[in-house]
C-alpha cells in the first residue's frame, strides 16, 4: 500500500507527519482484490483527520473502508499554513491496495 500527496483546496499540498500503510483486509485478500482508492480528507489546524470521505472507490468496499479508517484514525498533517497561521485544509489522498506477486 502506497500513498503519495495530492494538491488540496485552494494550491495548497497535504503533507504526511505520519502515514502508516493500513492493513490489507483478510476477506479482501481472500478474494485477490486490489485497487487505489481516493480518500478526500479534512484536516484540522493541528494537522488531525477531521473528516475522510471515499471521493473514488477502489471497487472494494473492504479496501475502501480499511483505507478510510486508517486514515481517520492513524493519520497526522502537516498543517496547511496561509500568512504563518495554521489552517485547516482539504486534499485527496489516493491509498493503493496491491496483491503481493
Amino acid at each position: 500500500q502506497t500513498a503519495t500527496p495530492t494538491r488540496s483546496g485552494p494550491g495548497a499540498q497535504l503533507r504526511y507527519r505520519s502515514a502508516p500503510p493500513p492493513t490489507y483486509p483478510i476477506a479482501a485478500l481472500r478474494g485477490r482484490e486490489q485497487g487505489t482508492v481516493l480518500l478526500r480528507v479534512e484536516v484540522s489546524a493541528e494537522g488531525r483527520p477531521t473528516a475522510v470521505y471515499i471521493e473514488r472507490s477502489s471497487g472494494s468496499r473492504a479496501l475502501d473502508l480499511a483505507a478510510r479508517q486508517q486514515v481517520l484514525r492513524q493519520w497526522r498533517f502537516e498543517p496547511s499554513m496561509q500568512d504563518g497561521v495554521a489552517t485547516s485544509s482539504v486534499g485527496l489522498v489516493p491509498i493503493e491496495f496491491s496483491l503481493p506477486e
